[in-house]
């Protein structure tokens, strides 16, 4: 049974480099990249209904109008991301709207040995202080992530796992930060027809965690259609722990070189 498992480790990690398979609107990072001169573009719209105070804009329904997020592969084995949104908030027991820019993320993601250890990668990036504070959507803090990221296929089961660092801006108290431990991870399925389905939780936690509250956690499912370059998503999200709240995103995804 252990040579079982060790063999099949050594052929999901041996070898050459995986390509990444749908990634937008999934949280868990895939170690893969795209191919070098390659790219995507993603384009969606998302609704959730939160339960606690400690979310952006607090209790209320958010509206992300819309997500954006463009991927382009620059290397061999290395990969550059940018994702934004715009933001739509009204409060619990409020009939006026707030709106917002959300944050510009900026990513980097390399392989480690590609050669030699597939499907293990690094990625880091930052959050750019683009919301503001004063409507609550926002901590005007700029966020810095290094994150550890796994793959793993057998057949058309594709398992990933991230792990890593987040140095968060503590708004509420002058040069001070939280360092928090980010995870993520995901299991997708590809189904015939083009179809793909995925689940997926994903969080941070620390001795204090943003805003010196508790840890948060999300889970979600994913559906997406390929058709060509072209893919379709449907995810729905439960938040649990202080991320109270549910909601859903959908959107398409076009890829090309």
């Amino acid at each position: 049974m252990i040579r079982g498992v060790w063999l099949a480790f050594l052929l999901w990690t041996l070898g050459g480099p995986l390509r990444a398979w749908a990634l937008w609107p999934y949280a868990t990072e895939p170690a893969s990249t795209l191919p070098e001169g390659t790219y995507s573009v993603s384009v969606g719209v998302g609704r959730t209904w939160q339960d606690s105070r400690w979310l952006r804009g607090g209790r209320g329904t958010l509206w992300t109008l819309p997500e954006v997020e463009a991927r382009l592969g620059v290397g061999p084995h290395a990969e550059v991301s940018a994702y934004y949104e715009y933001l739509a908030f009204r409060g619990g027991g409020r009939s006026a709207w707030v709106y917002d820019s959300g944050d510009l993320r900026l990513w980097t993601k390399l392989g480690v040995l590609p050669r030699l250890l597939r499907g293990l990668s690094l990625r880091f990036g930052m959050k750019l202080p683009n919301a503001s504070e004063r409507e609550g959507l926002g901590t005007d803090e700029t966020d810095v992530f290094l994150v550890g990221l796994w793959e793993a296929r057998l057949g058309r089961l594709e398992l990933n796992l991230n792990g890593g660092l987040g140095l968060l801006g503590n708004p509420n108290k002058k040069a001070s930060q939280d360092d928090v431990f980010v995870w993520a991870g995901s299991v997708r399925l590809r189904m015939g027809g083009g179809w793909l389905l995925g689940t997926e939780a994903y969080g941070y936690s620390g001795p204090f965690g943003l805003h010196r509250k508790r840890d948060f956690a999300t889970l979600a499912a994913v559906v997406s259609w390929c058709r060509g370059p072209w893919a379709l998503s449907l995810a729905g999200r439960r938040g649990v722990q202080d991320a109270l709240g549910w909601g859903w995103v959908l959107g398409v995804t076009f890829s090309g070189r």
